[in-house]
């Protein structure tokens, strides 16, 4: 049953990856116009934002998973979201939105004149939220011998 639930995760954080990595590379279509000319990101910027994409989805599965299984043995240490630790989708709908405003703000704001800066940020913040998923799962691992 568990692997089950690996695989329908696993499928749910592929599908979620392949949105983002859509809207990330989505332009104008042809009958549209932009109102505005906007200064157009380099490309070298998007690969970074997906791979933290990727670290905030396998982060966020993984924290509703514990939050929903083991809700008497493991806690949300987020001290913004720290609170909603009763209720995993709430959760994890509040640090997903958290993680999309921030995202999009360093992407649009700082890009533009610091692709360089954004692109360490964005690769060092996917690396610290790959680390939480898999600290996520050895605790998870954890609790599980001890029920």
């Amino acid at each position: 049953m568990s692997q089950l639930r690996l695989v329908f995760v696993l499928l749910n954080l592929q599908t979620l990856l392949g949105l983002t990595a859509c809207l990330l590379c989505a332009s104008t279509a042809w009958a549209q116009t932009d109102a505005a000319p906007r200064s157009s990101l380099p490309i070298d910027l998007k690969i970074p934002a997906i791979v933290w994409a990727a670290g905030v989805a396998s982060d966020q599965a993984t924290t509703y998973q514990f939050s929903s299984r083991y809700p008497n043995i493991l806690h949300e240490q987020n001290p913004f979201i720290q609170g909603l630790d009763g209720h995993p989708m709430w959760l994890v709908a509040a640090g997903t939105a958290i993680d999309a405003s921030t995202g999009w703000a360093v992407y649009h704001f700082l890009g533009p004149r610091h692709p360089r800066l954004v692109r360490i940020a964005f690769y060092s913040a996917a690396a610290y939220r790959t680390y939480l998923a898999i600290h996520n799962v050895r605790m998870m691992q954890q609790a599980q011998r001890l029920r």
